[in-house]
């Protein structure tokens, strides 16, 4: 069989794999790729690690692959794609061009306003939860870019149809996951009903109103490209993905600035230096060099989608394998962006291998997938790096935040990777006195990253993540 030509897992195969990855799914993901650039983790599931088979499975998405289950893991119909791909896909690529079309005249505009007016509570309030905190803020900024800067209620039922959709810690019973799946149900249907209204609402905006996503996807409907409905289905899973992942990389990326204090001395003087005491704008976007490779060096540290999955919808071939229907192939950001093949001292967080790209030999395509790859890329890839960027600066142009000492952040993968229990201290920031070179940053602050197992926790679901 094709299977017994493919290297098994650190466990073997099937169930030993399933309790191994149970106990700590980042640090399996780590141990597999050992095995070679296909690992069999049981009968119906491979482990791609070559970034030659990940380009592969990620560019043919919606054709040999597919995507059957959402972020969560939870199985779907496979609607959205397999009634009408081409339509689908055409909803997704204009909503992605208007991200990227108005991330950067967003972020001049208002963004830094809004980041600011939150910071602003954080500070009042003496420490954040952060992870509730940054979702909060990333809805608000989301929604602005897709609904322009009047989103309603947008933001709030965002944060309600994520905390239905959360997992629990412990298997709730058949009675009480009826209950979940209903209030699941109920909050999508209400988020559903906001953005159609907000929607249908900027069809009547005046001429000169601050464009958003939502107006190319309006102009389409009117051609008779698509549906309405499509139209806010695709605002719908941009508002959901975008805010969760780029909360969580903002997360770690204030947690390691933290832990490096070298390198948020870098970070500070380029804020004051560039900005002066004010807000950042569009045009600020180039200079703020370091600050930007921060956030990709975080991206490639912690990616937020840390696993992605296909399901085999025709035969094919991978690695010399033959995939029949129905199969499934994995691939794991957060194992691929620590490989030594691939990356040199792939543990230490090291912004300056994105600075000096002359010095760093360059990556083959598919090495670096924080927002995946192929035709079902995150869209929110440019609007994440943009905020990440325009609220590190805005922040650390005013405040300090730091975890607070009394608590530990753990790994959580139930949904996207991020550092669980985090609390921010927030408090004012002390004027920068020193200037802080490149390569400053010391041995004694590179362990956390590369001791970063002691925080990893056991994964809540199965191995199924999507994008």
């Amino acid at each position: 069989m094709a299977a017994a030509s493919v290297p098994p897992g650190p466990e073997g195969y099937g169930f030993g794999n399933r309790l191994a990855f149970g106990r700590d799914a980042l640090g399996f993901l780590l141990r597999q790729r050992e095995y070679g650039d296909l690992v069999r983790f049981d009968d119906s599931l491979y482990m791609v690690n070559s970034p030659v088979l990940v380009e592969q499975v990620l560019k043919n998405t919606n054709g040999t692959y597919a995507i059957t289950r959402d972020l969560l893991g939870e199985e779907t119909d496979g609607s959205r794609a397999s009634q009408d791909v081409a339509r689908w896909m055409r909803a997704r690529g204009l909503a992605g061009r208007g991200l990227n079309r108005t991330g950067l005249r967003a972020a001049g505009d208002g963004m830094a306003r809004v980041v600011a007016g939150h910071a602003e509570r954080w500070r009042a309030a003496g420490s954040i939860e952060a992870i509730g905190a940054l979702e909060e803020l990333s809805a608000r900024l989301i929604a602005e870019f897709c609904l322009g800067p009047e989103p309603g209620r947008v933001p709030d039922l965002v944060a309600r149809l994520q905390d239905a959709r959360l997992p629990a810690a412990v298997p709730w019973s058949g009675g009480t996951s009826l209950l979940r799946r209903r209030r699941l149900r109920r909050a999508g249907r209400e988020l559903v009903t906001e953005v159609s209204r907000l929607v249908a609402a900027r069809g009547a905006e005046p001429a000169g109103a601050p464009p958003a996503v939502a107006d190319l996807l309006i102009e389409a409907c009117a051609e008779g490209a698509l549906t309405f409905e499509g139209a806010v289905s695709v605002i719908v899973a941009n508002l959901f993905a975008a805010h969760e992942t780029t909360a969580a990389a903002l997360a770690w990326l204030f947690l390691l600035l933290d832990r490096h204090p070298q390198l948020h001395g870098r970070v500070v003087d380029e804020v004051d230096r560039e900005l002066a005491g004010r807000l950042p704008v569009a045009a600020d976007l180039p200079r703020l060099q370091v600050t930007e490779a921060v956030v990709k060096e975080t991206l490639r540290l912690y990616p937020p989608l840390w696993y992605l999955e296909r399901t085999v919808e025709e035969p094919d071939v991978l690695g010399g394998v033959p995939l029949r229907p129905g199969q499934r192939v994995a691939i794991s950001p957060f194992a691929l962006h620590r490989d030594p093949a691939l990356y040199e001292d792939p543990l230490v967080f090291d912004p300056d291998r994105w600075i000096d790209r002359a010095a760093t030999p360059r990556l083959p395509g598919y090495t670096y997938l924080p927002f995946g790859g192929g035709p079902r890329m995150c869209l929110g890839a440019h609007f994440g790096t943009v905020a990440m960027v325009i609220a590190t600066a805005t922040v650390l142009s005013r405040y300090r935040l730091a975890p607070a000492p009394d608590r530990t952040p753990v790994f959580d993968t139930r949904t996207i990777l991020q550092p669980k229990g985090l609390v921010l201290d927030v408090t004012d920031r002390e004027p920068a006195t020193a200037s802080h070179g490149p390569g400053t940053t010391q041995q004694s602050e590179r362990r956390w990253t590369e001791d970063d197992a002691a925080l990893r926790r056991p994964a809540r679901v199965p191995p199924s993540r999507s994008s």
